[in-house]
């Protein structure tokens, strides 16, 4: 049997009968059977394509007799019942659309190597289209839906047969129907640059510049439309840029390439041979060329501690770049691999994607638009990226590197004869790197020679360690820097020599004065003056006040300096560094609406570690949880490993237990944030220590985050599991307190799996527990809780008694307005608008009242909204909206990609 759909809807039999279906309706059950041909297609999404989103009510029963009618039209055993909907019996190429697609495939994978069969195969797979797919089918939901796919399949066709065409040089055949289509589809920038190659091949010129005309036109329209991204800042090219002007001119005009297609510019070398430098500065000048921005990050490929980026967190970060937040992108890869693409549709960017592991992280980030380009960096050639152009660094010239010193050292011509300036600059591998750290270490001191400094490098480890272009060598050029500071005659040289090895030894990549003060043991002035020496010198870059980071290779070299350090004193080092993240990350609660619970346990904690940097408000305290909390993971995983288990340095506990106090700091901190990723990281980590060492609360913490987490994220039957594995656990090594808060957490856990009457059995034993202990300040999140329980149980005046009682009861503002948005919610659900918008402007107002958690204020805004909408003020309930959204943007900016709080969504827990 063969199904046409490519046009008017035909029907052959095997022997090449028409086989007549007339019915209109027929035709569109059939059709929507032949496009998921083989497949089971549901009886609802039959019946939605039929006849739309409101069918009739008899609807199911019509699609069976129409199934039945088209059952007796076809050869036999066709058109097949199943248990949730029906199946036609044909395989994929028993349709025009099959043939189509598989002929499309074929030609892709055969294009490469053999171009004229694959040019072929697309010309026949074009010839099946006769026309507007399913032409003579009535137009409703399923042409709809099927059109404009099936038009983008036949016009990406087209544009794949046109390219292979132009590459066998056949432009006169095909100018034409190319000058024809660019017209049909003007917005279509491939095709028209195809047709403008073909024109001016051909010469027709004048054609060739009406089109030219044409796509400037509408690629300036497309871009108007745009909303600008708000680009986050670009490297900054460096002071002095000496030398590589070949390569610099090789780049240019590769990118200027890009206007008829992506232009991707590989950058291989060891490191420190200046592959970032040459992209960063190669970039800037040919910044004019592309209108929408430079956007940069940096994949980790060689960092010494820290893992490569993965393929979504790179995503993330060049979205975030353009402004895109993060709740924006899909969790599914596919999606997000599309969406990633749909955001870089129309505009003419320039990526710089630095420090690339291999072609599975940088592939997927390239550009696919004309006129957008990428530089990519990377210490090995990346083959298999076939539109990708390299270039190859290798070590500079003699003459480039001497120019490179004496420009950046400045000072007197004689300090050296040419033949002493080329011996110096071959000590250093003529590794870019390495000879800008020795030139900015002969700036500050002017009265060296060029044959003092070959003495140093010529003594340096007996040149056991001969420069050359790996690592180490790098290693070995930047101990001449810090021998050259231990030898100064300021303090601040010495100090930062000294505490050099030290910033190796931990396993973070940005530091403060105050941290670095805990880690090498002085004044946090100290270490500031220190750092500035190390940022003056080219080893430490600053990339805002107080923040200093190291380059990937000087942090190898600080690390390969740390492992010669006597164990015990690094180990010593490293839990002053970590005592004084744990004061900070308990500190970071003080400014913060919190139960007395809470209160308490965190001013615990920051009494135990006094150590650390205080905060007086929470724009000062959560942006600075936020920028360390990479660093706090990776210091987490260093301190996990079996070599800290011995030991008492976190009161009394070992190292190995750092994750575990940052879990327990930073509750608060991720109920807010909901920083699920990194909630999971430390409480992966946590429960890894704490299996090794049989520590059974530690695991019970990491549980009841865990399970607490899943039920914000909507897994309510996950998030009960976990929490009873942490309760059960709690319960066993007699920490009752801790069980009863995983089980005020279970309660709403519950409630979003579904589970209303389990849920009201546990308020209601939780509430007899908190009785029991005393701990009347759980009883309104108890009651919050149980009332939205009863109150989507049907049970509405017990449900508005607690809740009132409650909100009268409640002691603290926190717990006022959680109670009135809870009431707040009651109105809404039995259609009282004006009351639910009294609660709701009751909540707002107790939380204006101190700090608070933004997610219930967003949360109180959504249920006014709802309100006003109820009450006919629409306006009014749509800038509710839009400020609860701007509250979410900030929040979810990290990484919380699918933060959404809904009125229609039931038994979704209040953030805590």
């Amino acid at each position: 049997m063969d199904i046409r759909l490519l046009g008017p809807l035909e029907v052959v039999a095997d022997g090449g009968t028409p086989l007549p279906v007339t019915a209109p309706r027929l035709r569109a059950v059939l059709a929507a059977l032949a496009l998921r041909a083989g497949e089971v297609v549901p009886t609802a999404v039959l019946v939605q394509q039929v006849w739309g989103p409101e069918p009739p009510d008899d609807a199911a029963a019509t699609l069976r007799d129409c199934v039945a009618r088209l059952r007796r039209m076809l050869p036999e055993a066709r058109l097949m019942t199943e248990p949730d909907g029906f199946r036609l019996a044909v395989v994929p190429t028993e349709t025009d659309l099959g043939r189509f697609h598989a002929a499309v495939r074929q030609a892709r994978a055969v294009a490469e190597r053999e171009p004229e069969r694959a040019a072929e195969l697309l010309a026949r797979a074009l010839g099946l289209w006769r026309g507007t797919p399913l032409d003579d089918v009535p137009r409703g939901p399923l042409r709809a839906a099927v059109e404009p796919p099936l038009a983008e399949l036949r016009l990406a066709a087209l544009e794949d047969w046109s390219e292979l065409s132009l590459t066998l040089g056949r432009h006169a055949e095909v100018a034409d129907d190319l000058l024809a289509a660019a017209r049909a589809h003007p917005h279509r920038e491939r095709l028209t640059r195809q047709a403008i190659a073909a024109l001016r091949r051909c010469g027709r010129t004048v054609e060739q510049q009406v089109l030219e005309r044409a796509l400037r036109d509408a690629a300036s329209e497309a871009r108007a439309q745009l909303p600008r991204a708000r680009l986050a800042p670009f490297p900054s090219p460096g002071a002095t840029f000496v030398a590589r002007g070949l390569e610099l001119a090789r780049l240019r005009s590769w990118l200027t390439g890009a206007s008829a297609a992506p232009a991707v510019c590989l950058i291989d070398g060891p490191g420190g041979v200046g592959k970032s430098t040459l992209a960063v500065r190669a970039a800037r000048e040919a910044a004019d060329r592309f209108p929408d921005g430079l956007l940069y990050v940096d994949l980790r490929g060689a960092d010494p501690r820290n893992p490569p980026l993965d393929l979504a967190e790179a995503r993330r970060v060049l979205l975030a770049s353009m402004g895109t937040p993060g709740k924006e992108v899909p969790q599914d890869p596919t999606a997000a691999a599309a969406f990633y693409r749909e955001q870089f549709a129309a505009r003419r960017v320039l990526l710089v994607l630095d420090n690339a592991l291999d072609v599975a992280q940088v592939g997927p980030l390239l550009p696919v638009e004309p006129g957008s380009a990428a530089l990519v960096t990377s210490r090995t050639a990346l083959t298999g990226l076939a539109p990708g152009r390299h270039l190859h660094l290798g070590p500079l010239t003699t003459e480039e590197a001497v120019a490179l010193v004496r420009t950046v050292a400045v000072g007197r011509a004689e300090r050296g004869m040419r033949a002493q300036w080329e011996e110096l600059v071959g000590l250093c591998g003529r590794l870019p790197l390495a000879l800008r750290i020795l030139a900015a270490r002969m700036a500050a001191r002017p009265r060296w020679s060029v044959a003092d400094f070959i003495a140093v490098l010529r003594d340096e480890r007996r040149r056991m360690d001969e420069l050359t272009t790996d690592d180490l060598d790098l290693r070995a050029s930047l101990m001449v820097s810090i021998d050259q500071l231990a030898a100064g005659s300021e303090p601040e040289d010495r100090r930062a020599a000294g505490m050099f090895p030290l910033l190796g030894a931990a396993a973070v990549r940005s530091f403060s004065p105050g941290s670095v003060a805990a880690l090498v043991g002085c004044q946090a002035w100290q270490a500031r003056r220190a750092l500035e020496r190390l940022v003056e010198a080219r080893i430490a870059e600053s990339p805002w006040p107080d923040v200093y980071t190291l380059h990937d290779l000087v942090r190898s070299a600080a690390a390969w300096q740390a492992a010669r350090l006597p164990r015990r004193g690094t180990t010593e080092r490293l839990a002053e560094l970590a005592r004084w993240y744990l004061g900070s990350l308990y500190r970071v609660n003080v400014p913060l609406a919190l139960p007395d619970y809470y209160r308490r346990r965190y001013q615990v904690g920051a009494d135990r570690y006094p150590q650390g940097r205080p905060f007086t408000s929470v724009d000062e305290s959560l942006p600075w949880a936020d920028e360390v909390l990479d660093d706090v993971i990776s210091l987490a995983q260093q301190l996990s490993a079996p070599e800290y288990d011995a030991g008492d340095e976190l009161g009394g506990a070992p190292l190995s237990t750092f994750s575990l106090e940052c879990v327990r700091a930073l509750e608060s901190y991720f109920g807010m944030r909901l920083s699920w990723r990194a909630q999971r990281r430390l409480c992966d980590i946590t429960l890894d220590v704490g299996r090794r060492r049989g520590d059974r609360f530690a695991q019970a913490v990491a549980y009841g985050q865990l399970g607490k987490a899943a039920g914000q994220q909507g897994s309510g039957d996950r998030g009960v599991e976990l929490l009873r594995s942490g309760i059960e656990l709690c319960r066993s090594v007699d920490r009752r307190m801790d069980a009863l808060v995983m089980t005020l957490n279970l309660v709403p856990c519950l409630g979003s799996a579904g589970r209303l009457t389990e849920a009201v059995e546990v308020a209601e034993r939780a509430l007899a527990e908190v009785a029991e202990t005393g701990m009347a300040e759980f009883r309104p999140q108890i009651i919050n809780n149980l009332g939205r329980c009863q109150l989507f149980l049907g049970r509405h005046d017990e449900a508005r008694g607690l809740l009132t009682r409650n909100y009268e009861a409640a002691p603290l503002p926190y717990e006022r307005t959680i109670a009135a948005g809870v009431l707040a919610e009651y109105h809404l659900e039995i259609g009282e608008f004006e009351e639910a918008a009294r609660w709701a402007d009751r909540a707002l107002a107790h939380a204006a009242e101190q700090p608070f958690d933004p997610i219930v204020v967003a949360q109180q805004r959504t249920w006014r909204a709802a309100a006003l909408r109820g009450l006919g003020r629409e306006d009014l309930a749509r800038a509710e909206e839009m400020q609860a959204q701007a509250v979410l943007e900030d929040l979810n900016s990290r990484e919380n990609s699918h933060l959404r709080v809904r009125t229609d969504g039931r038994h979704v827990p209040l953030a805590r």
